[in-house]
């Protein structure tokens, strides 16, 4: 399925959200961020590749998080694919069509809270996202979370898809996870059907601005991420095959060696 044809010609809005903080949200959002990104740039200098005027060649992050960490290490990252946009509730729905205009998919992180945002956010999204760790009390969030988005499905009378992405979950399988996701069943919850590993390459990321991919022994969590990133393509329908003959990651250079590749959009109050 083509870009075209997967959303009408539309470029597609997934996001992030959960009226509980420290889910795991910005962690979601920037390795998606950076997988789609590498997957766009081998797209573009595969030989032969086809020509697709649809494609845009660009992944938008939308960051309404006050704390600004997703803007923060995209910027550590500098991926040139990646446009950072800072933006708050009177904003967003102007940065969303700027977004959409530009690229071929846009992110959206927000604020670990229930406000407009929120209901803005998921009254224009293709599929939300809410990351969950397995823990009763977000399972509670996670509820209270869809709710919202349920609410924005009314408003706008359509469907909006959403799926709740376990994180930080033990690499061994463990009671405690198990007995979360039968929490989420029951509480007629739709799962995403990969979840989002705890890896020290998750957390290395945020100090280093190198996704899993590009750090040493973090096949793994790159392999995680590869597959994750499968599955919400599934969904949104967009055709963005993994990029598994990309060459070796070449090394990032120093921050304050590097241009800066992002154009960064501050906040208007």
């Amino acid at each position: 399925m083509s870009h075209a044809t997967a959303s009408g010609g539309r470029c597609p809005i997934v996001s992030l959200a959960s009226t509980k903080g420290g889910v795991g949200k910005t962690t979601l959002a920037y390795v998606l961020a950076t997988e789609l990104a590498r997957r766009l740039e081998a797209r573009t200098n595969r030989p032969f590749a086809p020509a697709d005027a649809a494609w845009r060649g660009r992944i938008t992050c939308i960051d309404t998080d006050p704390n600004r960490t997703l803007s923060h290490v995209l910027r550590l990252t500098g991926a040139p694919l990646i446009t950072s946009v800072e933006s708050d509730s009177e904003q967003l729905l102007a940065d969303l069509r700027a977004g959409q205009a530009r690229s071929d998919l846009v992110l959206i992180d927000l604020e670990g809270t229930a406000n407009q945002a929120m209901l803005y956010a998921a009254g224009k999204s293709d599929l939300v996202l809410v990351p969950a760790q397995p823990s009763r009390f977000d399972v509670v969030e996670a509820v209270k979370t869809i709710g919202v988005v349920r609410k924005a499905a009314d408003l706008v009378d359509r469907e909006i898809a959403h799926r709740v992405v376990l994180s930080r979950t033990p690499v061994l399988r463990q009671r405690v996870a198990e007995h979360s996701r039968a929490q989420f069943v029951r509480a007629a919850l739709p799962l995403l059907p990969i979840e989002l590993v705890q890896r020290a390459a998750f957390q290395s990321m945020t100090y280093s601005g190198r996704p899993p991919y590009q750090q040493e022994g973090g096949e793994a969590a790159a392999e995680n991420v590869t597959r994750l990133t499968d599955a919400v393509l599934a969904i949104i329908g967009l055709d963005l095959p993994a990029a598994d003959h990309v060459a070796a990651a070449p090394a990032i250079a120093p921050e304050h060696d590097r241009r800066p590749h992002l154009r960064v959009v501050e906040a208007i109050a």
